[in-house]
């Protein structure tokens, strides 16, 4: 069964002159609607807050070239390559409150998810099996995984424990792997599983969840430290005026109770886990 979802992200217009400044959405633009919910409240908070200067060209796109790129006052990444690789040039401005069962505040968790026709009940039992993971630097796909069968089970190195790992390149990708059957398990972030089901109902059908991980601070909307958008408390104000101006449709379709501020101190535990 193929998901149903945007084919692949949209990326920078080469012919765009590179001093227009730009949003680069990513990480739960997942669908056109969701897209949309999201470009509609960035441009909200555009309008009303003129003097934020808020760029008006939004992409879709998590490329590490486009949220460095000078020109990206904004965009919206995984905390763990952000404290691993980019706190000396990227800012934490605020981070989404998702309406899932389970969270207080700016968190999110990941499930470890089977095919709902596999024997394993439990990651332990995913031993010498297959994984699919979106990426190394993932922390919701990737480093959760890593600390479920590393740290809680003592089961040693990850890629010793599996047979074989499947890097996919998104959490969508690692679900089509386990609908597919070329994977066995996979960690799949809550937030995007949420959004993945309401798209595709019959994932909850289909798919099994066999535990679910420890919870992080959600991943954050950051900004250039030398060239930063605003302050923090500033932004996270701003944008949850915008989402309170969001018509309802799209209000639960972004699944966001809030914005709430961090710092790049809310994600350096996941460099312990």
């Amino acid at each position: 069964m193929p998901l149903n979802l945007l084919p692949t992200q949209s990326i920078l217009d080469s012919n765009t002159p590179m001093r227009n400044e730009i949003i680069a959405l990513g990480m739960y633009a997942i669908s056109p609607k969701l897209e949309e919910a999201w470009k509609t409240l960035f441009l909200l908070a555009a309008e009303s807050y003129p003097t934020l200067s808020l760029p008006s060209n939004i992409v879709n796109s998590t490329d590490s070239e486009v949220v460095l790129a000078n020109r990206t006052r904004l965009s919206h990444i995984c905390g763990f390559p952000l404290v691993e690789k980019y706190a000396t040039q990227l800012m934490p401005l605020c981070a989404p409150n998702f309406d899932i069962e389970g969270l207080s505040g700016p968190e999110y968790f990941s499930y470890f998810m089977v095919n709902n026709n596999s024997h394993v009940k439990s990651v332990e039992e995913s031993d010498g099996l297959v994984a699919a993971v979106n990426g190394v630097c993932s922390h919701s796909g990737m480093n959760v995984l890593r600390h479920e069968i590393e740290k809680v089970h003592n089961k040693g190195h990850l890629e010793n424990f599996f047979s074989h790992m499947i890097y996919s390149g998104t959490h969508a990708n690692s679900i089509q792997n386990l609908l597919d059957g070329m994977a066995d398990i996979a960690a799949i972030d809550a937030a995007t599983y949420c959004y993945l089901q309401r798209i595709n109902p019959e994932l909850d059908q289909l798919l099994r969840i066999v535990g679910k991980s420890v919870k992080m601070t959600s991943p954050p909307l950051v900004t250039h430290i030398n060239n930063p958008l605003c302050d923090p408390a500033s932004f996270t104000k701003i944008l949850n005026s915008a989402l309170a101006m969001l018509n309802v449709k799209q209000r639960e379709l972004l699944n966001i109770k809030a914005f709430s501020e961090v710092s790049e101190q809310d994600y350096m535990p996941m460099l312990a886990l």
